[in-house]
């Protein structure tokens, strides 16, 4: 089977192409009729309503970018496009509210979802922006929390076991260091809190590469910088192992052209 977006660009390209199709089918004596002028105005609200869901497709299938941490921002807004439009055709109406619906049934709890959640809040340029359900952001920072005091926590520990399986020996600097060691944990206490410090900076623009912004970050964030790199290398589709192993990319190409006919059925 062909992807959806198969059919839809078929739709736009006969649409782009009209005028010189009606010229090639008024020469031939056994040509299909061509579509109304009604039926062409449908075609053209339809394709309005579907170019979003297209490029959501294609955004989301996606190989050389972070993609996870665009779902549900990428909802949203395909959401919210969907509803400023407004079809004359009643088909098309139709078609929009079966869409709608359809995406609600769907992806009505993905903000619930841990990894979609947690990797939205961990790309810079999205954050908290795109969540419609407070409840879930709140349950996505908190857990988020929760790790980054953990992994405080557990760093804290390897440090006291490192430090008391040493030998006892004379030490000059012993109240310098009782000093530091208070400061340190002040300051590490200041660091469980990098989601409120993090989240409260502005987000990046929208081309900018999560990765890249990350390391710059890194050092100011380390917790969040470790879980960015666990969370954020998560596809969002399957899409990238279907197009070598599944029936869908089964096709000979130039890039599977020493795979054996054998291997490919």
């Amino acid at each position: 089977r062909t992807r959806w977006n198969s059919t839809f660009f078929m739709l736009e390209r006969f649409l782009k192409l009209r005028i010189v199709i009606s010229e090639i089918v008024i020469e031939s004596v056994v040509a299909p009729n061509l579509p109304s002028a009604v039926e062409m105005e449908t075609l053209n609200e339809l394709i309005t309503v579907l170019k979003p869901f297209e490029f959501v497709t294609r955004e989301s299938s996606g190989q050389k970018y972070v993609t996870i941490s665009k779902i549900i921002p990428m909802l949203n807004c395909l959401t919210t496009e969907l509803n400023n439009i407004t079809p004359n055709s009643i088909i098309v109406r139709e078609c929009k509210d079966v869409l709608l619906r359809e995406l609600k049934r769907r992806y009505g709890m993905i903000e619930l979802n841990d990894h979609a959640a947690i990797a939205t809040i961990l790309d810079p340029r999205f954050k908290n922006l795109h969540f419609q359900d407070p409840s879930a952001c709140g349950r996505a920072i908190q857990k988020l929390r929760t790790m980054v005091v953990g992994q405080l926590s557990s760093t804290s520990e390897s440090e006291d076991d490192v430090s008391s399986t040493a030998t006892p020996e004379y030490d000059f600097w012993k109240h310098h260091k009782e000093l530091a060691h208070g400061h340190k944990k002040r300051k590490k206490s200041h660091q469980g809190d990098e989601v409120s410090l993090y989240l409260s900076n502005p987000v990046v623009p929208l081309k900018s590469n999560p990765f890249a912004e990350w390391d710059d970050m890194k050092l100011v964030f380390p917790c969040l910088y470790k879980y960015a790199q666990q969370y954020l290398i998560i596809v969002a589709t399957s899409v990238p192992s279907e197009s070598l192993f599944s029936k869908a990319g089964a096709t000979m190409t130039q890039t599977r052209n020493r795979l054996s006919s054998k291997h490919l059925e």
